[in-house]
């Protein structure tokens, strides 16, 4: 845990130091759309069951995983889509997480996000809320919301950083690649996710500011100035399967905003940038102490019955 905070305060470090990034042609706050995101279901409304069956597209319910606690059940996201089951704690991103699990009981409150890229700089998020009845691993779809996103920051290889307007907050929206996304949000607080995309709220009101700093590999085409690749592993991002001019690069993103008592409205400041330098990570067959930096063959999986 200590190196996974070591690597993303020193992406924050990286942008006050002046990194490589791409700020110009970030919107006005006012100018950013407003849209409404609906309040999760409450469990008073929820049904008193599911029949078995009944399925949301990208949603798997497990029962059996857990074979010696049978009165749990995981539930996991498909197809880059983040849940949250119950109520959104605070302090978690409201985007969710690509899993988790539940003690059975009653039917519970179930949100599902995913971010919809059509095309680089033209996205919506999808959030269905539905009804989850752990004990017949069954989900029911009740409302379905579509959110236009507008593009706050532009950054190489096409990545772009969505957002919106909810009120006093501004909404960011940063997109995974398909790998984990390391973060430090406005309260100062590591964390980590693996669905398809971050969804987090930036405080217009604070007193301080509000800013959020994260870190994600992305597959990109390798420069052809790039000097000849070392085998180069990072612990979180699987490199199997690249093609030979195809290497993962960090990104370095950036997001915040503040106010004097002379500005009318917020002052927002969102960044795009390169992490690493244009070597990035390739694919490689052995596996690394990441302590130690020890590098090694990947062992045989071990047959476990």
């Amino acid at each position: 845990m200590r190196r996974l905070g070591t690597c993303v305060a020193a992406a924050s470090l990286a942008f006050v130091a002046g990194a490589s990034a791409h700020a110009a042609g970030t919107p006005s706050f006012s100018s950013v759309p407003e849209a409404r995101v609906p309040e999760m279901l409450h469990p008073k409304d929820a049904p008193d069951a599911i029949p078995a069956g009944e399925r949301v597209e990208g949603v798997r319910v497990d029962g059996t995983m857990f074979k010696g606690a049978p009165t749990f059940t995981a539930v996991n996201a498909e197809g880059g889509r983040c849940l949250s089951v119950g109520a959104i704690p605070q302090g978690v991103p409201p985007s969710g997480s690509a899993g988790t699990s539940i003690r059975v009981g009653g039917v519970l409150p179930l949100r599902v996000e995913r971010l919809v890229e059509r095309k680089p700089g033209e996205a919506e998020l999808e959030i269905i809320d539905a009804w989850l009845d752990g004990r017949t691993s069954s989900v029911r779809p009740a409302t379905t919301t579509r959110v236009p996103l507008t593009v706050l920051a532009r950054g190489p290889a096409s990545y772009a950083v969505y957002g919106f307007r909810k009120g006093s907050e501004l909404q960011v929206v940063i997109p995974s690649g398909n790998e984990r996304i390391g973060y430090v949000d406005p309260r100062a607080q590591i964390g980590f996710t693996q669905c398809g995309h971050l969804r987090m709220g930036l405080d217009t009101t604070a007193k301080n500011g509000a800013m959020i700093v994260a870190a994600v590999h992305i597959r990109t085409t390798r420069t052809s100035s790039a000097r000849s690749q070392a085998r180069v592993f990072h612990p979180f991002v699987m490199a199997q399967g690249l093609a030979p001019d195809e290497v993962m690069r960090a990104l370095q993103i950036s997001a915040s905003t503040s106010r004097t008592k002379r500005e009318r409205e917020p002052l927002l400041s969102v960044s795009v940038g390169w992490a690493d330098d244009e070597e990035g990570v390739v694919g490689s067959n052995r596996a690394v102490n990441v302590d130690q930096g020890i590098e090694g063959p990947i062992p045989e999986p071990i047959d476990e019955e």
